[in-house]
């Protein structure tokens, strides 16, 4: 346990070093004050481009402007006209430049108090989605969970719910282990993802679920998530992500 004198001299201290010793920005290179952490200038994380209607109704992916006037549910050329289990999904940006590092600090750098910004601002895109009855986190297996230190979609649903007042429900499991998405190309992460959770509720189902992950690249990850959850009887499965690469094959 730190000692009382400890801690008043540390709020005395990080103050002061931070004004000598500003952090540079991750993105831009300048010293900062205001900011996310040490690695984002609160410029730069401004700076981050939302995506505004039209967007499309199955990936998040924003559209060009003008271009699907009277479109009830726009599609991008790559979705086209296939059926999936995933109904709608919502994406905050794209996944690149400052939101690519806030992202990576929060998942990656065990930065976890970032999951308050990040999910305020993915509760925003929640207005483009149906109305819905609970959020659910994509499951993380417990050995990742117990390495991490904390369940990354789960905090960013914690957040949603605080803003939009929908419960979080624990309602899937991941049942297998899978190789590292990072290393494969779009083949072979679908196939990779192919069985690999699995509905645990005892509790009737929920008609109507929104999935919450960090990022979306090739969609299989929440496409394997929706179908589980529509053979277990929901009847409405849609998605919401902080980022959106904008080509699916590439790489996070």
């Amino acid at each position: 346990m730190d000692h009382p004198m400890a801690l008043t001299l540390q709020s005395i201290l990080a103050p002061l070093s931070n004004a000598l010793f500003p952090p540079m920005c991750r993105h831009c290179g300048d010293k900062f004050v205001d900011g996310l952490s040490n690695i984002l200038c609160m410029k730069c994380f401004e700076s981050v481009p939302s995506y505004r209607e039209p967007c499309c109704t199955h990936c998040g992916l924003g559209l060009p402007q003008g271009g699907f006037e009277g479109i009830d549910s726009p599609r991008c050329k790559e979705c086209g006209d296939d059926d999936c289990y995933l109904d709608q999904v919502a994406a905050y940006g794209p996944y690149e430049g400052p939101l690519r590092l806030a992202h990576h600090a929060f998942k990656f750098e065990g930065m976890e108090h970032l999951a308050e910004i990040l999910g305020a601002r993915m509760a925003g895109c929640m207005v483009r989605l149906a109305k819905a009855d609970v959020l659910v986190p994509v499951p993380l297996r417990p050995e990742r969970e117990r390495e991490r230190g904390y369940h990354p979609a789960r905090l960013l649903a914690l957040e949603i719910a605080r803003a939009t007042g929908l419960p979080v429900v624990e309602l899937l499991q991941k049942s297998k282990p899978t190789p590292a998405q990072v290393s494969l190309d779009r083949s072979d992460r679908l196939r990779n993802l192919k069985g690999a959770f699995e509905n645990i509720s005892k509790a009737p189902i929920p008609s109507r679920v929104v999935l919450v992950d960090d990022v979306y690249t090739t969609g299989g990850t929440l496409e394997e998530c929706a179908g589980v959850l529509k053979r277990a009887g929901v009847e409405w499965a849609g998605a919401v992500v902080l980022g959106r690469t904008e080509r699916r094959a590439g790489l996070i």
